[in-house]
């Protein structure tokens, strides 16, 4: 049985708190399998624990991302291995019966925040290290 998921890429903005949903995201990916917080949770902090996000790129390409987009490709990239199971999705025709969904909050030199939403509420906020203490053994 399918564990779906979204995980959605917002920017961090003034006022807008990491708890509550945003009006607006940069794009937003569907993933079918495993998206329970100790399955996609876990995967994704593994991912972004170390890394952060800058404006303009250094020496050092893999410990961090050029901005937001290229956040959201990596995470892709680092998903997607075969046919299947994870999509960007389609705005205009958006899956449905998702059981937990993600945001991933970052901009230019800020920390990356991440909140999960099951059902609606809100069962997690904080950054990657806080999650991976919270879901793994």
């Amino acid at each position: 049985m399918a564990t779906r998921a979204k995980i959605h890429i917002a920017r961090r903005e003034e006022g807008v708190s990491f708890s509550e949903i945003p009006e607006k995201v940069m794009v937003s990916i569907y993933n079918h399998y495993d998206g329970y917080p100790e399955g996609l949770g876990v995967t994704l902090a593994s991912y972004l624990e170390d890394k952060k996000i800058t404006n303009g790129l250094g020496k050092d390409r893999w410990s961090c991302f050029n901005g937001l987009g290229c956040m959201a490709a990596s995470i892709i990239a680092e998903l997607k291995d075969e046919a299947g199971n994870v999509y960007i999705e389609d705005p205009v025709r958006p899956h449905g019966w998702i059981d937990y969904e993600y945001y991933v909050w970052g901009d230019d030199n800020k920390d990356i925040w991440i909140s999960i939403f099951d059902g609606g509420d809100c069962i997690f906020v904080g950054k990657p290290a806080a999650l991976l203490h919270k879901y793994t053994d």
